[in-house]
């Protein structure tokens, strides 16, 4: 065993001294590292330039999938499902929406969409909504526009005829007839290809992102809105053109700029602890070169920026400056102890390459284990986070090498601390940090047991806490509680009819089976089933709605022929005189040769589970008594959400379980020894522990922004784990004591774990300035996660390995720990 030990040291050592080597080669090549550096930063910016965005709800999904091919066939068979919703009110004119200069005005603003919207489909309002009339020579449909100027009598009367239609009341108009709203329907999606979706195609403007779909579309309905002949009106602007378009925009700006705070952040932490412009400079330069080229690897890749990308600049900062830091802190204590900087960078990197390259190692794999996920925007994450891990590491030893091998080759500064070194060991005195470092030694020694028995009954507390998650999803919830997206949506969906939808689409089999009264009454049944559950289904949309209003206006509008005609006859009648008196709105519920019909329900906004219990109800339903005449298919919006749902369930345990397993295997052939990765492994599973809990016993819900927060905690917090194991094995090489080797361990990178876990809990703090309370609480998270794996490494780790002693026996005699001069004046 003894010589196994031998062996696995020398190689080590090995090791070592070929990241010995890099620092040389750097330090001798330095201008040559400095070209590399820039040569990377223009060729990153040319790509990351050419990075696409899309924040749609498909994004989560593959081509593959079978509920995001079941929604597709629908876009191909019924057209884009994206609109723009605006409730409006006017609170300040008589009559409200029914005011007669408000009518006119909707006229104007109608007809300023229709003409002037990018990518606009139709728009339908009061104004131009079709009003199906019977008459003696058989059906007519009437239009406020066509019939316009009216008496504010008249439009009266035209309001009392539209509160009888169901079709039309909770869609464009409620029920009192006090608020109402605009539907612009569009016909493109945010999933259509690149040049698909460009409006203006001059060359200039062409990559420009509010020149693409949605924002063009946007930003000019945001625009006609705010003109001064619509200032009666006051707009609630909702839909997926608002939604996509915010998300599209946080995706570009805010990463940036929370990239800025977060480096504001780490320059300052960076000045306090290294007191030198290349220890705050060239950590910068590392990071920014970081975040660009792994834009650059997704441009090459494939890769769009989805919501998973929001956070990314902000972790690939933080984890990028923990291996400065570790670089760094060590390359002053070199300095002061050998005085010549070619030889303390030598020394640096033989002590700091090495275990390093495991963080980077253990951290990539944690995040790469969730490449395998079902949910396509976090599988693509993943890859490019490990990546920008990887990118970060090499950067860290090849750039921050070049930069640290610049100024004279023994500085000044260099005698002046060791005349500092020389004071503090004839005093005995020490800072603060060096005395808590060395008291955090002295705790661990002395309450061992106290020490494992505590984080034992704190795993318990949160192992229950993770057992009260729940998974569900809830969009709405991404947003602050004034957020103008989250305002208008509440509003709308509370006047109108939901603002989500679930779509079901009935085959009958063959060309025209939809025209049969059995078919008919099919869906019919399944839309009552439906609207059951008033609370949650505000308004549904079918084929039938119209047939039944067809019927009712042939019998002279009376309620009680809104029922589906008895013959089939009836029913192709009807439709033919609505399509040859120019009515439009079938074509949109139909498939053109009358075999498919959908049925749309809009449900309020609001927590998945509602939907998901909806759906197990109408599936029990139709179970017990089976459709006969038509086959259905869940779609639409609602049934991608349902699948997303059932998707983090999976995600988050064949996440963790992949990474946990990753990088145990990682720690136990990088340590090689199983008893060494194992215990390793323990202070690290705390803090993913305490994520979980934390979200069971304040009930937050575990969504698709959380799903890998235990792979994404795990990968972050066996950094330091790392270097504190590296450290404490060859510490104990040198002394073959605990006691020692834990002195000497925490004097050495104590101070850098703890300056780099400072810097990551800030940097993902950071998060809560997000627009997003999504990203907020996402930070919150991981900051009290890695803020418990900074617990676990300094309290949990020695304690295990001082009872476990898992470097062997100690020898009789004991080392002194060595003194703290040289570290404290570095």
């Amino acid at each position: 065993m003894a010589d196994d030990r031998d062996q696995a040291f020398e190689r080590i050592e090995r090791l070592n001294q070929r990241f010995a080597g890099l620092a040389g080669w750097c330090f001798d090549h330095r201008s040559i590292v400095g070209l590399i550096c820039l040569l990377l930063f223009a060729g990153s910016i040319v790509l990351a330039s050419k990075v696409q965005q899309d924040a749609s709800y498909e994004s989560y999904f593959n081509e593959g999938d079978d509920t995001y091919e079941a929604y597709q066939k629908y876009l191909d068979d019924f057209g884009s499902d994206e609109v723009s919703y605006i409730g409006y009110e006017i609170p300040d004119l008589p009559h409200g929406v029914w005011n007669v200069d408000a009518m006119a005005a909707l006229i104007a603003l109608t007809e300023a969409l229709e003409d002037e919207v990018p990518f606009v489909y139709e728009v339908t309002s009061l104004a131009n909504a079709e009003l199906t009339v019977g008459t003696e020579e058989g059906l007519e449909i009437t239009k406020i526009r066509d019939e316009w100027p009216l008496t504010q009598e008249e439009l009266l009367e035209r309001r009392e005829a539209y509160l009888k239609k169901p079709l039309l009341v909770g869609g464009i108009v409620n029920q009192d007839a006090s608020f109402a709203a605009i539907l612009i329907e569009m016909d493109r999606t945010s999933t259509d290809p690149p040049e698909e979706i460009v409006w203006d195609p001059a060359p200039e403007k062409a990559e420009d992102l509010e020149n693409m779909y949605p924002q063009v579309s946007d930003t000019k309905i945001t625009e006609i809105l705010a003109r001064p002949q619509f200032a009666a009106f006051r707009f609630f602007p909702s839909g997926d053109v608002a939604l996509n378009a915010f998300f599209n925009r946080v995706l570009v700006s805010e990463p940036a700029y929370l990239m800025m705070i977060s480096l504001l952040l780490i320059s300052a932490l960076q000045l306090v602890g290294f007191r030198s412009f290349v220890g705050v400079a060239a950590p910068l330069v590392v990071l920014v070169l970081t975040a660009l080229t792994t834009v650059a690897f997704m441009v090459v890749v494939g890769y769009k920026m989805g919501i998973s990308f929001s956070a990314t600049p902000t972790l690939l900062m933080v984890i990028g400056v923990a291996y400065c830091v570790h670089v760094l802190s060590e390359f002053r204590t070199q300095m002061v102890a050998l005085g010549d900087r070619r030889e303390a960078l030598v020394k640096t990197m033989s002590l700091v390459g090495l275990p390093s390259l495991l963080t980077a190692v253990t951290t990539a794999v944690g995040f790469a284990s969730m490449a395998f996920v079902p949910i396509r925007t976090m599988a693509e994450g993943a890859v490019y986070q490990a990546f920008g891990v990887m990118a970060a590491y090499f950067f860290s030893v090849t750039v921050l090498l070049g930069a640290l091998s610049f100024g004279a080759r023994r500085p000044k500064w260099v005698e002046r601390a060791r005349a500092s070194a020389s004071d503090i060991g004839s005093t005995s005195s020490a800072s603060f940090a060096t005395r808590a470092l060395d008291g955090i030694a002295r705790f661990n020694l002395a309450h061992r047991t106290g020490l494992l028995f505590g984080f034992a009954v704190f795993t318990i507390a949160c192992l229950v806490g993770s057992t009260r998650v729940v998974v569900d999803s809830n969009w709405l919830a991404d947003f602050w509680d004034d957020s103008p997206i989250r305002v208008n949506v509440v509003k709308v969906d509370d006047e109108m009819g939901g603002m989500s939808n679930i779509i079901y689409l009935f085959d009958g089999g063959h060309e025209e089976s939809i025209k049969e009264p059995a078919v008919l009454r099919e869906i019919e049944r399944v839309q009552a089933l439906a609207l059951e559950d008033d609370w949650l289904v505000r308004k549904t949309y079918s084929i039938v709605d119209i047939v039944k209003d067809l019927n009712q206006s042939f019998h002279s509008d009376d309620p009680a022929y809104h029922r589906i005609p008895e013959t089939r006859e009836e029913v192709a009648q009807y439709l033919l005189l609505y399509e040859s008196s120019g009515g439009e709105e079938a074509a949109e519920l139909v498939s053109p040769d009358y075999r498919v019909a959908s049925l749309e329900l809009r449900v309020r906004v609001g927590r998945i589970v509602h939907m998901a219990a909806l759906i197990d109800r109408l599936d029990a339903a139709l179970v017990e008594k089976p459709l006969e005449k038509t086959e259905t298919t869940l779609t639409g919006i609602g049934a991608l959400w349902l699948k997303l749902t059932n998707y983090i369930v999976s995600s988050q345990v064949e996440g963790f379980g992949l990474a946990l397993i990753a990088v145990t295997l990682v720690m136990i052939v990088l340590f090689r020894s199983i008893s060494i990765g194992l215990i390793a492994m323990i202070p690290n599973v705390v803090p993913v522990l305490l994520a979980l809990g934390a979200m069971g016993w304040f009930d937050i819900t575990l969504d698709y922004n959380k799903a890998t927060i235990a792979s994404i905690a795990l990968g972050i917090a066996v950094d330091d784990t790392v270097h504190l194991m590296s450290r404490f094995r060859l510490e104990f090489g040198i002394h073959r004591s605990y006691e020692a080797a834990l002195h000497a361990s925490m004097q050495d990178v104590g101070r850098a774990l703890i300056h780099t876990s400072i810097a990551l809990v800030l940097g993902f703090l950071v998060l809560c300035l997000s627009e997003l309370r999504s990203q907020a609480f996402y930070g919150i998270l991981l900051a009290a996660s890695l803020t418990t794996a900074l617990l676990a490494d300094l309290f949990l780790l020695p304690p295990l390995v001082l009872w476990l002693k898992p470097f062997g026996p100690e020898q009789a005699r004991r080392t002194e720990a060595p003194s703290a001069a040289i570290r404290e004046a570095a």
